[in-house]
């Protein structure tokens, strides 16, 4: 897949066919991927847990329903006028779409002095986490509400202690289907 199709094809995937299991070894190269992110200073200030044993993976799908509870009024106050998005969320957020696999992204030396600096490098390895997902085939959807609504220090303590600073979860798996691109805002960017 040529670089332009990733970044321009990549969809949030919310349902992903529970008959299809990412490798081993296609973990590995997305989660290589990741490590390859340029960060702050060179600090390399991410940490990754793979959660994909059925036990852990309800694990976190209960945490998430925890999380939508509390996401819920945000959800209903932005989608007014699309209520089904709601319980689109909902649906996604009470068994993570199917997805097999879910990587759960902190950085480490939570007391770091730049901290903009650190969440940024831990951005821009879960965004190399998605495109080389999406190269192979593999869908994903970038979830940020846990750490919004409060759940990071949760999940630091049940997944990754000592282990820094919650950021965000990533969804993996074969997508069941693909949305279409929303369509781009206008007066997003200028030259000067």
């Amino acid at each position: 897949m040529e670089t332009r199709d990733a970044l321009l094809g990549r969809r949030s995937i919310r349902r992903y066919d529970p008959t299809r299991p990412i490798s081993d070894e296609d973990l590995h190269e997305i989660v290589e991927a990741g490590l390859y992110a340029p960060s702050a200073v060179n600090l390399q200030h991410w940490y990754f847990v793979v959660v994909r044993s059925p036990e852990r993976r309800a694990e976190l799908v209960e945490i998430m329903g925890q999380v939508f509870g509390k996401f819920r009024p945000v959800l209903e106050d932005r989608f007014k006028k699309n209520p089904e998005a709601v319980e689109e969320t909902k649906q996604f957020f009470s068994g993570l779409g199917g997805a097999p696999v879910c990587i759960l992204a902190f950085f480490l030396k939570d007391n770091f002095p730049d901290r903009d600096g650190a969440m940024q490098s831990v951005s821009a390895a879960l965004e190399n986490l998605l495109l080389a997902a999406w190269d192979k085939g593999i869908g994903s959807c970038w979830l940020s509400a846990p750490q919004r609504m409060g759940f990071g220090p949760e999940l630091c303590r049940r997944f990754a202690p000592g282990k820094g600073e919650f950021v965000a979860a990533v969804t993996l798996g074969y997508p069941a289907d693909v949305p279409k691109a929303p369509p781009r805002r206008d007066g997003r960017f200028e030259f000067v």
